[in-house]
């Protein structure tokens, strides 16, 4: 893969290779065993990037996963560009080459679809009028319904059907089945059913419903895993008038050009700061179906006039007529949706109806749409496919260039709280976004010593770990080639081989001292034979030979490199490789049997705690360069240093990581403002609507004369101190909400004040997880301490620094949380 997955891509890879392979071996066995599988990623999950690493490791196999030579292909839409938009990202992410990816087109006739290749169709070339769904003697020889049919009987098992966007498939056509469905279920006469069928949706439901009779697997990828990647933008800024004002569209147009170029100025100072190329922001323009002449005219005059040195070549229009527009002075050609993420001299796209298929454009992060209210679903998915993020992570250092904006003159308060709640519910196609209506702009805060953001900045804060595939021999190499790859550590992956193949002596010497290595060996290399016989000639049992009933078979060449093909995938990374050179140069006068290396190597491969202790030594290493190289890493460019967060993450547990405090950010705007924060409007003033006892604890800690500033911690993000608690499967993180600053004789110190939710059904593992942390980094806080409002509305404090409360939170056990408060603390004051 060219792209790196992402966390829970990586782990949706995976559900997803294990799922077509329990698929394969289920219907080798028995040929009537169909399989669904049900991928349902949140629109902007990076669904085409996790399909082309699953291919990609059927045909040439990857990690844990053997090849399957006699893999196939099948992905099915209902759109000819969504299919060319996923062959070009597979071709970008991925080391699958043109030649094996083939569009279904008019010229095609085959017998059976070719092994190793993946065959785009839409659907309407399986159309009762459409010629290839037909075979004719003077014209075609194969119908593409035959070749599905012919290619299943060929290769069933190994013959992969992926419905794209399967929603859409599987909706109802007059009471008969829909081509998706035909597919998939077969048709007398005409085809088999398709025996292993993967859904990629969004919305699932429809898809799994109409997979009854198969064993179906849903794997499922939560909108907070898509939310917390960098891949989507933070937030989406919803402009419109307010009531009973003119709706002003020039003005709005013009506004929309101006934030257009906003956006270009901190792309532009952004990019010098990191010697990367300039992102050029688009402005998209939204009209109504049939617009005038003169509108037209209107906006682009509009358009042209706001926006110094635009010309006709840099505005395109995507207006189903496919022409290019005259109007006025101006000559605004046609481009395809596809086409205009890689055109950078595009600035401004006129479009009419949503143009979510065939359209993925990071570039865009400006709307002004002049459609009206019931137009609200084609405006929402024009939004939904504007929030890509165009480096494909956030910055985080200007928080406002991870946000769209939205303009719509047309629009009232309640039509725009229908969009806000399309995005909030999750339930339709709308990528999880959070969405604002009245934003805020803050900047650090002149009026804060530049000590507190560098005592912030040193805080410790966890990168925690969620379910991930990756062994930490991979994780390790992955480091190694970074660290080389930036001159952190000269001859990382050599040292970290080695440090590896160690570790493999060592157990390798362990076993050998019981004498378990050795008999594993001998079970390698012979195959145990039992001998019976049955009675045809004899006439009597007692007439049989009796001697050799049971004795070994030396196993052949071909399957002691099979068992070897096995250790390479334990043990991967060429450290079995690396391990039987080791075992061969030792050897003096080479006479050392080769097969005999590869048999121990196999016999340690096998063994699973040899396996552990090579994965344990692999993240010792990681961890000692991780704190040995870490200020190193720190000093590169963004673009590098997102390199080494999957490397981060892929920890087993949560590790200590970097803080960086933004230099600016958008929040909603509230009517409270409240005075120190570390990040403030114009008015040194924080906008931040607090309620119940987070307002009260705040108030009573402005009142302290000795506090010099105080931090609203994020819920996620680079900019947010995490505290990682026990989960069922594995840690989660906890933000506690406020870090205050209080000018001590020591110095400024730092405190924790967290109010806890003691009603919450995770509030004693986070309690916990607090009093683990407290622990462990007590001496960088002045007070660490978790708040309630009991039932009476007195605040009460626990000193989460105290050994002894410490002690009482983690001997909890079936006492209520709010006990551990009226027992081990005190008033909060």
């Amino acid at each position: 893969m060219r792209f790196t997955l992402k966390d829970y891509q990586e782990t949706a890879y995976n559900d997803v290779m294990k799922a077509l392979r329990r698929a394969t071996r289920d219907l080798t066995e028995d040929p009537t065993e169909y399989h669904a599988i049900s991928l349902s990623a949140p629109t902007g999950a990076g669904k085409t990037v996790i399909a082309s690493a699953v291919i990609e490791a059927l045909f040439n196999g990857s990690g844990p996963y053997a090849e399957d030579p006699n893999a196939t292909v099948l992905w099915v839409t209902d759109d000819p560009a969504l299919n060319e938009q996923t062959k070009r990202k597979m071709i970008a992410a991925s080391d699958l080459t043109p030649g094996q990816l083939v569009t279904i087109d008019a010229s095609f006739d085959e017998p059976t679809f070719a092994k190793r290749k993946v065959y785009f169709l839409n659907i309407q070339k399986l159309a009762r009028t459409n010629p290839l769904a037909k075979s004719n003697n003077n014209k075609r020889t194969h119908s593409l319904w035959q070749t599905i049919s012919n290619t299943i009987t060929a290769r069933g098992a190994n013959f992969y059907v992926v419905i794209d966007e399967a929603h859409r498939g599987m909706k109802s056509e007059s009471d008969r089945e829909t081509i998706v469905s035909r597919i998939v279920h077969g048709q007398s006469g005409a085809n088999l059913p398709a025996p292993i069928v993967l859904g990629i949706s969004a919305t699932p439901q429809r898809f799994q419903s109409a997979m009854t009779g198969r064993n179906s697997k849903a794997i499922p990828i939560r909108v907070e895993d898509v939310r917390s990647s960098g891949l989507l933008k933070n937030l989406i800024v919803l402009d419109n008038p307010a009531a009973a004002q003119h709706t002003g569209d020039t003005t709005l147009v013009r506004a929309a050009a101006a934030k257009t170029l906003e956006f270009e100025t901190s792309w532009a100072a952004y990019a010098e700061s990191q010697g990367e190329p300039p992102v050029l922001p688009v402005l998209v323009v939204q009209v109504n179906n049939t617009p005038s002449d003169a509108e037209l005219g209107e906006l682009l005059s509009a358009i042209f006039g706001a926006w110094p040195g635009l010309t006709d070549h840099n505005v395109v229009n995507t207006f189903g007529e496919h022409t290019t527009l005259s109007v006025g002075p101006h000559t605004i050609r046609y481009m395809a949706p596809q086409e205009i993420q890689d055109d950078i001299d595009v600035r401004v796209v006129l479009c009419k109806d949503a143009i979510s298929t065939g359209w993925d454009c990071p570039r865009a992060e400006v709307l002004v749409s002049l459609r009206r209210a019931q137009d609200h679903t084609y405006i929402t998915q024009l939004i939904g496919r504007m929030v890509r993020t165009p480096l494909a992570r956030r910055i985080s250092t200007d928080q406002t260039l991870n946000t769209v904006n939205t303009y719509l003159p047309y629009f009232n308060k309640q039509q725009v709280e229908s969009i806000v709640d399309r995005f909030a519910s999750g339930e339709n196609d709308e990528p999880p976004v959070a969405v604002i209506t009245k934003p805020a702009r803050i900047w650090r805060n002149p009026d804060v010593a530049e000590e507190i953001f560098d005592l912030l900045r040193d805080l410790p804060t966890y990168l925690v770990p969620g379910k991930a595939y990756r062994t930490q021999v991979s994780r390790l190499f992955k480091f190694a080639a970074l660290l080389t790859g930036d001159n952190i550590v000269e001859g990382a992956i050599s040292h970290a081989r080695q440090h590896l193949v160690n570790a493999l002596e060592g157990e390798r010497a362990r076993l050998e001292a019981d004498g378990t290595l050795q008999a594993t060996v001998r079970q390698i290399k012979s195959l145990k034979i039992e001998r019976s016989y049955a009675l045809l000639a004899a006439e009597s049992v007692s007439d049989l030979p009796t001697q050799d009933l049971a004795y070994e078979m030396s196993l052949d060449t071909n399957n002691i490199e099979d068992l070897f093909k096995v250790a390479k995938r334990k043990l991967p990374e060429g450290v079995a490789q690396a391990y039987w050179n080791k075992i061969i140069d030792a050897q003096p006068n080479d006479d050392w049997d080769p097969l005999e290396a590869k048999a121990i190597v196999a016999a340690l491969a096998l063994h699973p705690d040899a396996v552990e202790s090579v994965e344990a030594a692999a993240e010792a290493l990681v961890r000692i360069w991780l704190r040995e190289h870490q200020k190193s890493i720190s000093l590169l460019k963004d673009a590098h240093k997102a390199h080494y967060e999957p490397v981060k993450r892929e920890a087993r547990d949560s590790e200590l990581t970097d803080l960086i405090v933004p230099e600016t950010d958008v929040v909603p705007d509230a009517d409270k403002r409240w005075p120190k924060h570390l990040l403030c409007d114009e008015s040194q003033m924080y906008p931040e609507e607090l309620k119940g006892w987070e307002a009260r604890i705040l108030e009573i800690e402005l009142a302290d004369e000795d506090l010099a500033a105080w931090y609203r911690n994020p819920t996620g993000g680079q900019g947010a101190v995490r505290v990682p608690f026990p989960g069922d499967h594995h840690d989660k993180p906890m933000y506690p909400d406020f870090i205050f600053f209080h000018n001590t004789d020591d110095g400024v110190r730092a405190s924790i004040v967290d109010p806890h939710g003691y009603h919450l059904a995770d509030a004693a593992a986070k309690l916990r997880g607090l009093a683990d942390y407290a622990e462990a980094h007590e001496g960088a806080f002045m007070r660490i301490e978790s708040v309630v409002e009991d039932p009476q509305g007195q605040l009460l404090a626990l000193d989460m620094k105290s050994a002894a409360v410490r002690e009482a939170v983690r001997d909890l056990g079936e006492m209520s949380v709010l006990s551990v408060y009226t027992e081990h603390g005190g008033r909060y004051n």
